[in-house]
C-alpha cells in the first residue's frame, strides 16, 4: 500500500514539474520579446521589484535600471537566440540555465556574443516573475 501511495505521490510530482517547466518555457520566451521590443510594461510584469539582473561585463541592473534602459534606448537587442534549456526546481523557485547568442546596441556600441546565462524565477500567486538573471561570455 505504502508503494501505492509513493507511486502516485512521485507522478504527481513529475506532472507538477513538468506542467512548471512548460509554463516557463512560454514565459521566458515572452521576456526575450519584452526584451527585443522593449515592451517596457511587460518587463514590469515580469520581473520582480528585487531583481539582480546581470551582465557578462559585470554590469547589474535594477528593477528601475532596466526599465529605464530599455525606454530610453540605452540597451538595445537585436537578437535573442537560446539553446537547450536546463530546468532546477526547489520548493521556491526554478533556475533555467542555457547558452544563448546575443546581439544588440549598449551605448552606441554594437556587440554580438555567446552567453551562458542563468535565470532564477520565482512563482508569485500564479504568475512567474525574474528574481535574479546573471550571464557570462562564452567562447
Amino acid at each position: 500500500m505504502k508503494l501505492i501511495f509513493i507511486a502516485i505521490f512521485v507522478s504527481i510530482s513529475s506532472l507538477v514539474v513538468a506542467q512548471d517547466t512548460v509554463q516557463l518555457k512560454k514565459v521566458t520566451e515572452l521576456f526575450n520579446n519584452a526584451l527585443l521590443e522593449k515592451d517596457t510594461n511587460l518587463i514590469k510584469q515580469l520581473v520582480l521589484e528585487q531583481i539582480s539582473y546581470g551582465h557578462s561585463n559585470g554590469w547589474l541592473q535594477t528593477k528601475q535600471d532596466l526599465i529605464t534602459d530599455f525606454a530610453t534606448g540605452k540597451i538595445e537587442y537585436t537578437k535573442i537566440e537560446e539553446g537547450e534549456k536546463f530546468f532546477t526546481k526547489t520548493k521556491q523557485a526554478i533556475a533555467v540555465r542555457n547558452i544563448s547568442k546575443v546581439e544588440g546596441v549598449v551605448n552606441g556600441y554594437v556587440f554580438s556574443m555567446s552567453l551562458q546565462v542563468l535565470q532564477v524565477w520565482k512563482k508569485v500567486k500564479k504568475n512567474w516573475v525574474l528574481l535574479a538573471r546573471q550571464s557570462v561570455k562564452v567562447n
